[in-house]
């Protein structure tokens, strides 16, 4: 199925991003004279913007025009697509390393109050964003999934929430809590950063469709690598 046009044009514009044609900052031509670059209406040429500016890939400046971005890691509050599902719409290469998954004899309160069973497996990650770390993530799991789960099948499929739908998981929900913490020494040497470097971590405690709970991880990224974006309306 042919991908409609405003579509198309966002995934250019991404693409000519990514390639480097504009760079972070700058100013982009102005919705008639897209128009015309792209053959369409200016209403499309606005939604393929809007389609960009929602994952905050361009920022619009009233009076002055559309810009872009400056690039790092950007995920939208309400937002429960995977890491690698948002590094794949902003245009960057995403990448996982120094993966781990084992059972947790002494798991966090934060998982064992809200998962279920006794017995709990540790999946723990470095995200990468174009060959550089952005993300240590750290989750748990029931031993029913845990006791399913390779390493070498989350390295192919880079997304843990992924490799949740090839074993017939579907994820419904989650709420997070965001705050900010100093680098531990194993947060640093895993994010190549100074130990007691800020943080951004995010806690998320997902479920289901049928309202089980099936994940709690802890994400951690440096704060000039990661940024949270949030909509408000009145």
């Amino acid at each position: 199925m042919t991908k409609p046009a405003y579509q198309q044009i966002a995934d250019q514009l991404r693409q000519e991003i990514a390639d480097g044609r504009w760079k972070s900052g700058e100013r982009l031509p102005g919705e008639l004279e897209l128009g015309e670059l792209f053959g369409v209406s200016r209403n499309t040429v606005r939604q393929a913007l809007n389609v960009l500016t929602q994952v905050n890939l361009l920022r619009r400046q009233r009076g002055s025009g559309t810009y872009v971005s400056e690039q790092g890691m950007t995920h939208t509050l309400g937002d429960l697509r995977s890491f690698t599902d948002v590094m794949r719409d902003l245009g960057l290469r995403p990448g996982i390393r120094d993966i781990v998954i084992e059972p947790d004899p002494s798991p966090p309160l934060n998982a064992t109050d809200f998962l279920p069973g006794a017995h709990l497996w540790r999946i723990s990650r470095v995200r990468m964003n174009d060959d550089r770390p952005f993300c240590l993530m750290v989750s748990w799991v029931p031993d029913e999934i845990g006791a399913r789960l390779k390493a070498s099948e989350l390295e192919r499929t880079q997304s843990l929430y992924a490799l949740f739908a090839e074993l017939g998981i579907y994820l419904k929900e989650a709420s997070e809590k965001i705050r900010a913490e100093a680098a531990t020494p194993e947060q640093a040497g895993a994010l190549g950063v100074a130990e007691g470097f800020p943080l951004l971590t995010i806690n998320r405690w997902t479920s289901d469709t049928s309202g089980r709970p099936v994940e709690y991880v802890s994400s951690s990224s440096p704060g000039d690598r990661y940024e949270y974006f949030v909509k408000l309306t009145q």
